[in-house]
Order: C-alpha cells, then sequence, then structure tokens
C-alpha cells in the first residue's frame, strides 16, 4: 500500500477556490489509509519527517511554495496537488482542479467536485468560475464518483484483492489516470513489494505524457474504453413487443442468465490478452451476472422475458446520489436480429428515472461497433475515451 503524506500550509487566503481545494484536501487526509497529515513547519522538519518514514506520495494544495514543491520532487517523491497554479504544474505529476472546465492533461471539472462542497461554498460563484448554469453544476455534481476518485488518484496504485484471488495471479491497478516517469518508479516498487505478475492502466486517451510513458514502460495496448452517457429529463418512451416484459432479475433466474452471458467477453480486454485463460474469462463474467443479481457487486439486473422466460439483461450499478451505470449486457442469440436490446434498455432507462435516477452511464469497448450503435439509438452519446494498458511480468 503506498504510504501518503498530507501535508497543509497556514495559508490564510479565503477566496473560494483556495476554500474548495483545502477541503478536497481535508477529505483525502480523512479518507485515504495510510495518509499522514503534516502541518508545514519549515524545511528542515520536513526532511527530518522524510527521513523517519517512507513516503511515495505527498499531497497538498495549491499553497504550496515552489520550493518545498522542488525539494519533494528531488527527494523522488510523487506529487499531487490541488489547484493549478502556473509556476507548480512542471513540478506536480498530478494537479486536479475541479474548478477548470476543461484539459487534456489535468483532472478537471465537476468529475472532482466532491459534492459535500456545494453544501459549505456559494453555489454561483462555484458555477461561474465553471462557466455554467447553477442547475446544470448540481447535476453533474449529484452524479459524479468524486469521493471515490478523488481518493483512488491520491493512492496511485493497489493490488486487485478479488481479481487476483480469482485468476490465480497478482494483479494490480494504477489508479491515477496519469502515468509520469517518476510515478512509474515507484510502480516498479509496487510490483517488486507485492510480486505482481499484471499491471492493469486504464488511460486518458487525451493525456500524450501519459500514453508515451505507458509505451516506454512496456505496457501493451489491449482495449479502448468508451464511455456514454443519457440524461433522462423526460420518460422514455418505449413499446413491447407482445408477450415481452422487462423487470428485475431474481436468484432463480440466475441459471438461464449464466448461459446467455456465455459469450459476451468476446470483445473484452480478457479476450484481447491471450495471456488470460478462455474458460477463467467466461466465468468471471457468469460470476458477475451472479453478484449483481444478488447485489454484490452491481446493485441489480434488469431483464427482458419472452412469456416470462429470460432472453437478455443487463447489470446496474448506481453511484453518486442520482446517476447509475450499465455494465454487463447480454442477449440471447436465438432473439437477435429483433430490436429487442435496444427495447430492453429503453425500458431499463424509464424504470431508472422513475426511480429517482437522472443520468446514466454505460461502458463499451472500442471493438464492439454493433453495441455503440445501439446504445446511440437509445440516445446516449460520447462521453470519454479510455485506453486499457496491461504489461504482465512472468
Amino acid at each position: 500500500m503506498n504510504d501518503v503524506l498530507i501535508l497543509t500550509f497556514d495559508g490564510k487566503d479565503a477566496a473560494i477556490k483556495d476554500m474548495v481545494y483545502r477541503y478536497s484536501l481535508a477529505y483525502v487526509s480523512g479518507n485515504l489509509e495510510r495518509a499522514k497529515t503534516v502541518a508545514f513547519n519549515g524545511h528542515e522538519e520536513l526532511l527530518s519527517l522524510l527521513g523517519r518514514h517512507t513516503f511515495s506520495t505527498v499531497v497538498a494544495a495549491r499553497d504550496i511554495p515552489c520550493e518545498t514543491a522542488l525539494l519533494l520532487k528531488g527527494a523522488g517523491l510523487v506529487l499531487v496537488v490541488f489547484g493549478c497554479r502556473e509556476d507548480l504544474v512542471s513540478i506536480a505529476d498530478i494537479v486536479i482542479d475541479p474548478l477548470i472546465a476543461k484539459s487534456e492533461k489535468y483532472l478537471v471539472g465537476t468529475r472532482f467536485l466532491l459534492p459535500s462542497v456545494l453544501d459549505v461554498v456559494d453555489n454561483f460563484e462555484i458555477a461561474s468560475l465553471l462557466d455554467m448554469p447553477v442547475d446544470d453544476l448540481r447535476e453533474e455534481v449529484d452524479c459524479n464518483q468524486a469521493v471515490d476518485d478523488i481518493v483512488e488518484v491520491c493512492q496511485l496504485y493497489h493490488k486487485l484483492t478479488w481479481d487476483s484471488d480469482f485468476f490465480g495471479i497478482n494483479v494490480g491497478f494504477i489508479s491515477c489516470f496519469r502515468l509520469t516517469s517518476n510515478i512509474e518508479s515507484h510502480i516498479s516498487k509496487f510490483i517488486r513489494r507485492e510480486k505482481i505478475d499484471l499491471v492493469e492502466y486504464l488511460c486518458n486517451c487525451h493525456d500524450r505524457e501519459s500514453v508515451l510513458v505507458s509505451e516506454r514502460s512496456g505496457y501493451s495496448f489491449v482495449d479502448i474504453r468508451l464511455t456514454f452517457e443519457r440524461h433522462l429529463q423526460r420518460p422514455v418512451a418505449v413499446d413491447l413487443l407482445p408477450g415481452f416484459t422487462v423487470r428485475k432479475a431474481r436468484p432463480d433466474d440466475v441459471p438461464e442468465l449464466k448461459r446467455i452471458g456465455t459469450d459476451i467477453y468476446k470483445y473484452s480486454r480478457y479476450y484481447f490478452d491471450t495471456n488470460f485463460d478462455r474458460a477463467k474469462v467466461v466465468e468471471f463474467y457468469q460470476g458477475w451476472i451472479t453478484k449483481a443479481i444478488e447485489g454484490r457487486f452491481d446493485d441489480f439486473a434488469y431483464i427482458i422475458c419472452d412469456s416470462d422466460q429470460p432472453v437478455g439483461f443487463c447489470t446496474v450499478k448506481k453511484f453518486g446520489r442520482r446517476s447509475a451505470q450499465f455494465n454487463l449486457v447480454g442477449l440471447d442469440e436465438a432473439h437477435a436480429g429483433r430490436g429487442l436490446a435496444q427495447v430492453m434498455i429503453e425500458k431499463s432507462l424509464d424504470l431508472l428515472r422513475k426511480e429517482g435516477i437522472s443520468h446514466v452511464e454505460v461502458v463499451t469497448q472500442g471493438r464492439n461497433y454493433g453495441a455503440q450503435r445501439m446504445y446511440q439509438r437509445c440516445g446516449f452519446v460520447t462521453k470519454k475515451t479510455e485506453l486499457w494498458y496491461h504489461k504482465w511480468f512472468r
């Protein structure tokens, strides 16, 4: 596990930007395992602290002095900074700024704005900084995963315990979205320490530095991950064919749904990466379906039935205050070509809207053209494109 130093400074600035950055820093301090929070009291004391502890990462707000940032980088630490400051961006490995609308390099926008921040700061001023209506601001923040994403970024990497146990190998995951040479050097130490067999990395396709570092460091491209989204302001009109219904799956549906889901892995990165045993990959996806229906991985699954016989499914995971995501989607091959997958998705959207969900995402593979076209027919639009990389050590 990565040991993290949260470094605070006695800043007096009451500007709303600095309030947001310090609030975010305090959130990380309270929610990141193995983090130690220290108030800065001079470089001599800081160097003494670094000599007594094995920190890999330092997280600070943008009020960190430039000379302190340089000292930390000179010590080989990964530097994560909340708030964009011109003289810091060339020093920091990762910049998180929820008050910047767009950037191809930094982690910015409402995706990284904690929902609880809106309870303590002026929403209209935040909306003005992001050049968006305040209602849109609240809607986007209600639908984000910042409470998890911010902690994941500051953690940098971790071992995937469930995946490791299932596949019988040690699987690591780079969770910080960015990859620099400095971060990669710490990942190498983590790999040796934890005897990692496989590292997985999900990379922002627009971040040129991360892509280049991945390629130089021996990571292999295995998949394009496309995320689509749809906002549910109005009821979703859908016409079910006679004899067909859409409902939540029950435990007694599991055997049939596992049969239907036997081949859904064929577009996945696990199929493309031939280091994985195909039989284990099928078992992985069938287990996912089972866990979704039991509420142990995803929260539940909707299924489309022909005379109450399941012929298709989509698993659902709720996140944020009013958002959900479709994860696994499958349809019995005997019922393909009739538009049933689209009907199932549209009816599921309407059922989610009735449960108070206003925003839905779905993830699919860059190779799965049929799924992409189907989601577009259902009113989804592209939200982001990411690249999956694998690096093996056996």
